[in-house]
């Protein structure tokens, strides 16, 4: 859990002391998101049908059955918004636990599986699209139930709530995956963990609407992004094979930061933001960093 491989700048970022396994014994974990009001954060362990919760104390069972969720982000009120596999759908929980549907159909079709999400600053919600809850799994991870892609295509999507009407912001990409809003909010992070492994960055324009894509950073079959998450700096944290890569906003890569299995997801947390929860495959680690996420800053 301490081998790196650092430039000096992404070394300052780093407490290497600080890495913790804080559960294990899932299958495969995805989606951390953190709550600041409760100070906990929660997690989907997608083949067990389960959220659970950390709270500095002790892992809790948070909700279950989960309907196979996956991406899990907070919107402007701390509600917790939901990629839910097994409904193909997007759900909100307010704060009495109430469960309300964002969307489940594009143009009267069912949605794919929502994978993972995003909120903007005005309420605007963004997620990905790919099939992975409807395709065969081995037995030990089914992630949702088998079905069809029925609009025709893995799309990223756009929707104002409570609005449920979805508008396709981009419909090229085969396996759509992570996703994330720059710290000034004028970019827009995508992974694609399909055929080709890339993640790619558009301008935020008026509307909200994406232009000039470009290719971020790019990688191989053995390390697929997945999840990221931006900085204080604007950074860019994206999950890569078994371990986190970290680039400047210009795309140089500032470096590597290993762990024991492959990871998925990330997300900042703590009450200082300075905490990076990830979910590798099976388990959940928290590291101390010496710099904030994104939604830290104020």
């Amino acid at each position: 859990m301490k081998s790196y491989n650092n430039t000096n700048k992404f070394n300052k970022y780093i407490n290497s002391n600080s890495i913790k396994r804080i559960h294990t014994g899932s299958i495969w974990t995805e989606g951390p998101c953190y709550f600041m009001k409760s100070n906990k954060v929660i997690w989907s362990d997608i083949p067990n049908n389960r959220i659970l919760s950390y709270d500095f104390n002790k892992v809790q069972i948070f909700r279950y059955p989960s309907n196979f969720s996956n991406g899990n982000c907070i919107d402007n009120e701390e509600n917790l918004i939901t990629c839910e596999h097994g409904t193909r759908r997007v759900t909100k929980t307010d704060h009495k636990d109430n469960i309300s549907l964002i969307s489940d159909e594009y143009k009267d079709k069912r949605l794919n599986s929502p994978n993972d999400i995003c909120v903007h600053s005005n309420g605007a919600i963004f997620f990905t699209d790919p099939p992975y809850g409807i395709i065969d799994h081995d037995s030990t991870r089914t992630e949702g139930f088998p079905g069809k892609i029925m609009y025709g295509g893995c799309y990223v999507f756009k929707c104002y709530p409570p609005s449920r009407e979805l508008t396709a912001v981009v419909t090229d990409m085969d396996r759509p995956n992570g996703i994330a809003f720059s710290l000034d909010e004028k970019k827009l992070y995508i992974s694609n963990s399909g055929i080709e492994k890339y993640i790619r960055v558009y301008d935020v324009g008026e509307n909200l609407n994406l232009s000039n894509p470009q290719e971020f950073a790019k990688t191989d079959d053995e390390n697929t992004f997945d999840g990221l998450r931006i900085d204080e700096e604007n950074n860019v944290w994206a999950s890569c094979g078994k371990g986190i890569k970290c680039f400047a906003p210009n795309g140089e890569t500032l470096g590597y930061l290993s762990l024991p299995e492959v990871v998925s997801n990330l997300n900042f947390g703590g009450k200082k933001g300075d905490i990076i929860f990830i979910t590798a495959t099976s388990s959940l680690y928290m590291i101390n960093l010496n710099l904030r996420g994104a939604k830290f800053i104020k």
